[in-house]
């Protein structure tokens, strides 16, 4: 088992640890619950109200990273949910958890990772402070997620 588990793009062994990978969520959104095809389109849903075209147009989109582009058009760019890069990690956070909680096969694959420091490495999450750069936010959510699915194994 490797020390450090780096994981971003679409491919690989550890690539089931990116909110792009298809594993769905379920979460009640401004009290409506949804159903969201990876975290990834949960994150970029949650820029808008779910009462907002926009939240249902990612929500329809196949690709996650279609969803991610999508919300760097110009009319995706405004008036977004109030606050919302002040809870991004919050909501990333608990997507994440979602993911790992609600389907199994996710959890299984988290809880190999063993005890090693898993690293979001990429330059977009650089910027978004999700990954190396912004103190590897992601990593630190999902190795705390992880040692939260150990505990509840013993």
């Amino acid at each position: 088992m490797p020390n450090e588990i780096k994981f971003c793009l679409p491919v690989g062994e550890y690539y089931f640890l990116s909110p792009l990978s298809a594993f769905p969520i379920k979460m009640v959104v401004d009290g409506q619950e949804y159903v969201f095809p990876t975290v990834e389109h949960y994150y970029q849903a949650m820029k808008f109200y779910a009462n907002d075209s926009r939240f249902c147009n990612i929500l329809k989109l196949e690709n996650p990273d279609d969803a991610r582009l999508l919300t760097k058009t110009p009319e995706y760019k405004v008036n977004r949910r109030t606050g919302f890069d002040d809870m991004k990690f919050d909501i990333m956070e608990q997507g994440l958890r979602a993911k790992f909680t609600q389907n199994q096969d996710a959890a299984k694959l988290l809880l190999t990772t063993g005890d090693a420091i898993l690293v979001k490495s990429c330059a977009v999450c650089y910027k978004c402070g999700f990954g190396r750069g912004g103190n590897n936010r992601m990593g630190q959510m999902l190795m705390q997620i992880r040692d939260e699915l150990k505990r509840a194994i013993h």
